[in-house]
């Protein structure tokens, strides 16, 4: 810093200044040692006393230098130099060895000049320059970096000013080579002090800044600053020039940023400084860079090779310059400290850090993962100790759910490896890897590891790791990979074992591809572990799972599914959904619950998507429609994420199956059109998706193209041998489809083989299913008589959407048949079912017809009492409809009122029923007429013709 500028938070020193100052008007000598580490403001004091020197007086100033170290006197010569007329008066310069001064007599001692009382004489030239009492000030800065003899020189000086007007000043650091030993020498003196500029206060320090960028500083920011450049003024000055460079202002706003380029800044001058004087300290803290912040210094210690003592002293040097944090030990400053010593470092530097830093913590036995981490960070050698390094961290990280690491850690095991043995095993780990996070990227290696297989059946183990459900649901590829390799496996004539034949036809016959494995189950019959493995249960689930879409023996599926719940309480995902199919659906809902939790804690994006799409299924049997919404919306999420498209698809379904029940067939329409229906998909998800869709088309009034779609997904099911009506229910939806084309045979043909197969399954939600939905082809006692059974078959079976749809259509024949009574019970049960399900479209059906019998039953339309001027709708529908009546959305409402879209369609829906009327058209007007008078509750039998005309099969069955 230049004297012209402000010294500030020196008040200390510049009062010892003047009064030294005043000491050498009175003739008596002073000493000043300015003490203290680099950037601190020493030479800024210096220049500070020379500018505060007495008027008459000389001034004699030298200032050491690293570079000068070894040259004899060289600071005794910048002293005298100008009094000897060096500066251009033909006096030689000095050179290592040699100090020319006139009137003095040399000796040569073998390649130097070296006067023998020179000492003396210097001494006797610095008396004769204050003769008269004259002032004199000498000032060496930098004094630490002063060659030996002129270190001794100084000594010998100063302890020889008791009678002379001689101000010494000194600055001196106290992290610098030979400093101690003046201080030790020159502080005992009498007339001496010892100053030792303290850190800048936060006040001072954002003054600095202030004045060096010229514009006021925000006190958070002055603040991070003085505590990360610990209030050393050349930093902060430093700091503020690399600012004033990038253009950052000293704002809040900026305070990240600032504090991005003090630590880089920081961090490079303080390098420079340990590089001249400390290269210890610089090697510690590039070996503390590689292996922060989960090792500290004891461990940089090691990986540098120094001992303990080197190290602490390193440290200690590393903290006083700011670098380092106080607590824990090794932990840097600021997170940038780290980063910019990294990338100063030579790139083949810190490669063999890192290796070496991998070497010696797998030695210290530390876990794995962290060698694998410095491996990472280092160039490829194709080292096989790498790539078993690698593989092991791999094993880890995947038995801690944490995919992402070790998908990374495989692929640099893949690069790093050139043997074809090693490569075949880390293909296959990675594929068994990506298949929580990126099912594609799985799929590769399968295709890649099945090639060498196709060339060496022997290499057949390779494929276990790919034998999953998540792969092979998603894939016909894999499917018939699988298929293949059950042939090749059992052809084979050396005999594999029973572990991976089983696994491998498990995954054969998710896709119906069974044509193998009679054959080897003749082989593994009288195997004792058969099934007391997990390859065994996960045979034992596709058995089941294949046994049960046949829809031919639902004891036998319902004895398959059970044998594969060990006593740990852990079942194959897909041995939940036998338990759907063969009507037990408390257990299945459960077991759906513990594969959500695990495959939430197991952190596997697909495995979540296909414990949700179970948990979504269990939900909508149940009639929880909204909870069956969320799970599917969240599959979806998942499913996108992973890249599932199998499960995604089949999400897409669950969520437009539940969206039409809810009454949202616009949504529905959104999300069953953003899929191609005819893909390439597993037979169950591809009938999943057409029924869904043919379902909206039927609830849209548009029965043909439903019936279209609805007979290819019956076509599709039945080619791929699934002809249980209990997995996808595309049969009863095209009876319903029939009857509203106009085709009441063909949908009473399609009502009887429905019936048919659903009693040879036996399930009874099943079999009332295909009696409710048969019931809309027949008219009469008939069809009375069907819908009894239906509802009797489904008492206490849970499946409350099934019973609530089928107490509707009951209560709607009843009132056909003119027993308004029973009609008027039936669709009031029928009513509040559909309310406890969330089922919008039945529960408006129901309500339409119970107000066209004149119930008055709570939560219909029209309320069974009403007080003399009290309005029909609670504060918070009110709320409702007069933001509907500005002309918002039900998206805007909900907005609006911080509720979801649901809830408000929930509301609106119970307007509708309250008020009688059917869309938002109708809405203003009725709630005007309210304000002025409400109108009386009107008889039984008074009201008006019903909208919906019962004989009209496309009415009839519109919202159904």
């Amino acid at each position: 810093m230049s004297s012209g500028q402000p010294v500030l938070h020196r008040d200390i020193e510049l009062a010892a200044i003047q009064e030294a100052i005043s000491h050498v008007y009175a003739g008596k000598p002073s000493v000043l040692v300015i003490l203290g580490p680099r950037g601190i403001g020493k030479t800024t004091l210096l220049h500070a006393a020379l500018a505060r020197k007495p008027d008459i007086g000389a001034i004699l100033m030298a200032r050491g230098h690293s570079d000068e170290h070894d040259y004899p006197f060289g600071v005794v010569r910048q002293l005298f130099d100008p009094l000897m007329g060096g500066s251009g008066n033909g006096v030689p310069p000095a050179t290592p060895g040699s100090l020319v001064l006139p009137g003095q007599v040399y000796e040569n001692h073998g390649g130097g000049l070296v006067a023998p009382d020179l000492l003396q004489s210097l001494y006797r030239s610095t008396r004769s320059i204050t003769t008269g009492s004259q002032p004199l000030i000498i000032a060496i800065d930098d004094a630490d970096y002063a060659d030996p003899q002129s270190a001794q020189w100084c000594s010998y000086i100063a302890r020889r000013l008791d009678d002379l007007p001689v101000i010494m000043i000194l600055t001196v650091d106290s992290q610098g080579r030979g400093g101690r030993e003046i201080v030790r020498e020159i502080a005992a003196l009498p007339y001496a002090r010892l100053l030792r500029p303290a850190p800048l206060c936060a006040t001072c320090a954002g003054r600095l800044l202030e004045g060096a960028m010229g514009t006021a500083v925000d006190a958070d920011v002055a603040a991070a600053s003085h505590r990360l450049t610990q209030g050393n003024p050349l930093l902060l000055h430093q700091m503020a020039g690399q600012l004033l460079a990038a253009g950052v202002s000293p704002e809040k706003t900026e305070l990240t940023r600032v504090l991005e380029i003090g630590a880089v800044s920081l961090t490079e001058t303080v390098l420079r400084w340990l590089a001249d004087h400390d290269p210890a300290s610089v090697d510690l803290l590039q070996s503390l860079a590689i292996v922060a912040p989960e090792d500290g210094l004891e461990t940089a210690a090691m990986l540098s090779g120094f001992g303990q003592l080197v190290a602490e002293k390193a440290g200690g040097t590393l903290r006083a310059a700011g670098l380092l944090a106080g607590l824990p030990a090794g932990r840097f400053a600021h997170e940038h400290i780290q980063r910019t010593i990294l990338a100063g470092m030579d790139p083949a530097v810190r490669d063999g850090l890192h290796r070496r830093a991998a070497s010696l913590l797998y030695r210290l036995g530390v876990p794995v993962e962290r060698s694998a981490r410095h491996l990472m960070s280092a160039g490829p050698t194709g080292d096989p100790w790498s790539v078993t390094v690698l593989r092991e961290a791999a094993r880890e990280a995947a038995a801690e759910h944490s995919w992402e690491p070790a998908t990374r850690y495989l692929h640099r095991a893949l690069a790093e490896s050139g043997d074809p043995t090693t490569d075949l095993e880390v293909t296959a780990e990675l594929g068994a890897v990506e298949m929580h996070r990126d099912l594609p990227a799985s799929l590769r290696h399968l295709r890649t590891v099945f090639a060498r297989v196709r060339a060496a059946p022997q290499n057949m183990l390779a494929l276990t790791p790919f034998a999953d459900i998540l792969v092979t649901a998603n894939s016909a590829e894999a499917g018939d990979i699988f298929t293949e390799a059950v042939a090749i496996a059992s052809e084979a004539p050396t005999p594999f074992g029973p572990d991976l034949l089983l696994v491998l036809a498990a995954q054969a016959l998710l896709w119906g591809r069974s044509a193998a494995v009679p054959g080897l189950l003749r082989r593994l019959r009288g195997s004792s572990r058969l099934l007391a493995t997990p390859s065994a249960q996960q045979f034992v689930s596709a058995l089941a799972l294949v046994t049960g879409v046949r829809g031919r023996n639902l004891p036998r599926t319902l004895a398959l599914t059970r044998r594969c719940f060990d006593g740990k309480g852990v079942a194959p995902l897909g041995a939940v959904l036998p338990l759907i199919w063969c009507d037990r659906i408390d257990e299945a809902s459960y077991w759906s619950q513990r594969v959500v939790t695990e495959a939430r804690s197991a952190a596997s994006d697909t495995r979540l998507v296909l414990s949700l799409l179970v948990r979504s299924e269990v939900g909508y049997q149940l009639g929880s429609l909204s909870a069956s919404l969320r799970d599917a919306e969240e599959a979806i999420r998942f499913s996108a994420a992973s890249r599932a498209e199998g499960f995604h698809v089949a999400a897409l379904a669950n969520a437009g199956r539940a969206l039409v029940e809810l009454g949202d067939l616009d949504a529905a329409e959104r999300v069953l059109r953003s899929v191609d229906p005819y893909g390439d998909w597993h037979p169950l998800v591809a009938g999943q998706i057409m029924d869904a869709l043919g379902r909206l088309h039927v609830a849209r009034g548009r029965p043909q193209d439903g019936l279209r779609i609805l007979l290819e997904c019956g076509r599709r099911l039945a080619s791929a041998g699934i002809t249980n009506p209990a997995c996808v229910p595309w049969g009863t939806h095209s009876i319903l489809a029939y009857v509203l084309f106009g085709e009441r045979s063909a949908a009473r043909a399609v009502a009887e083989r429905e019936l048919e197969l659903a009693r040879a399954w036996g399930a009874p939600t099943t079999v009332a299913r295909a009696l409710s939905a048969g019931s809309v082809a027949y008219e009469g006692t008939a069809r009375l008589d069907m819908l009894h059974e239906a509802i009797e078959l489904l008492r206490n079976k849970g499946a409350r959407l099934e019973r609530t749809r089928a107490l509707i259509r009951l209560g709607i024949a009843q009132r056909q048949s003119g027993d308004e009574q029973k009609a008027r019970d039936t669709l009031t049960a029928g009513l509040r079912l559909a309310d406890d399900c969330g089922a919008v479209r039945l529960a408006a059906l129901a309500d339409k017809h119970l107000a066209d019998t004149g119930a008055r039953v709570p939560g219909a339309r029209v309320p069974p009492v009403r007080r003399e001027g009290a309005h029909p709708l609670t504060v918070g529908e009110r709320r409702v409809t007069d933001l509907v009546l500005q002309g918002m959305s039900n998206l805007e409402v909900a907005t609006t009122l911080s509720i979801s879209k649901r809830t408000v369609d929930t509301h609106l829906a119970r307007i509708y029923r309250k008020l009688g009327i059917h869309a938002r058209a109708e809405l203003a007007a009725i709630l005007n007429a309210l304000t002025t008078t409400l109108p009386a509750v009107p008889e039984p039998g008074t009201r008006p013709a019903p909208v919906l005309d019962l004989d009209d099969p496309m009415e009839y069955h519109a919202v159904l």
